[in-house]
């Protein structure tokens, strides 16, 4: 297994244009969570001196959600070549056992969004807490907001990793880039629809959602909402939403050829 992941490593990682996209991808998400920031003004009709801190800072790790979005086009577009230009054959040669080549991928992909989105959330971090300090005159975020604002940047960190392997899964289970980019876009934006049902289905409905489960370990979700679970049912909801597909598409991925 070992040798596996260190293979499908170096597959994301040795081709130039792989690192080239994944350095693009952090500096373009870091930027667009200045961008987010910079334009409060515009956006929320509010200067950024008139922000609470944490304001400020939530502003600047939306940067977080572009590079998840970007993450998970770049892990479609990987896995869904290697069945278009059929070289998962000549892997699944070296390594015949199919569910050791899925895991060893999502597992990759999965350190790298990983490694990515933590890399955006401490930079989005850092700018809050610079713009906060420009902002308020030099003000300091204290001790229990600068705990509120580190939650917020390792929960959001974890929305990478979770569409990464999303679309790993999905791109495994359909055989193609589009379907693998499509999935995870539309569990995305499934809060949105959410919102459009009535009021009953909605409050059952929205605790079950992974964004609510992200939004609940990052400390966004308010306290009495219908997305705020408790923390070690966010946990349960975003690993189900997680380990299902991915069982699902191992399971077919066995049972269909490449």
């Amino acid at each position: 297994m070992t040798r596996s992941i260190n293979a499908e490593w170096k597959k994301i990682w040795f081709p130039a244009h792989s690192r080239l996209y994944l350095l693009l991808a952090l500096v373009a998400a870091v930027a667009m969570g200045l961008v987010f920031a910079s334009t409060t003004q515009v956006t929320r009709g509010e200067a950024l001196s008139q922000l609470d801190p944490m304001s400020i800072i939530s502003a600047n790790v939306l940067g977080v959600d572009v590079v998840a979005v970007l993450l998970l086009l770049f892990a479609a577009v990987q896995v869904g070549r290697e069945f278009r230009e059929r070289t998962a054959q000549s892997y699944l040669a070296v390594s015949p056992r199919r569910s050791t080549y899925f895991i060893a991928k999502s597992l990759a992909f999965g350190l790298v969004s990983l490694a990515v989105g933590a890399a955006v959330a401490l930079a989005a971090l850092l700018d809050g807490l610079l713009l906060v300090g420009q902002a308020h005159e030099g003000a300091h975020v204290q001790a229990p907001a600068l705990a509120e604002a580190c939650r917020l940047a390792a929960g959001s960190a974890l929305m990478p990793l979770f569409y990464v392997l999303l679309a790993v899964s999905a791109t495994f289970c359909t055989r193609s880039t589009a379907a693998g980019a499509a999935i995870p876009f539309a569990v995305l934006f499934l809060p949105a629809i959410a919102e459009l049902l009535p009021g009953a289905l909605r409050g059952a409905l929205v605790p079950l959602l992974p964004a609510s489960a992200i939004h609940t370990l990052s400390g966004q979700a308010q306290i009495g909402s219908a997305e705020h679970t408790g923390a070690l049912v966010a946990l349960a909801v975003l690993a189900a939403w997680a380990l299902l597909p991915a069982v699902f598409a191992a399971w077919r991925f066995q049972r269909t050829d490449v």
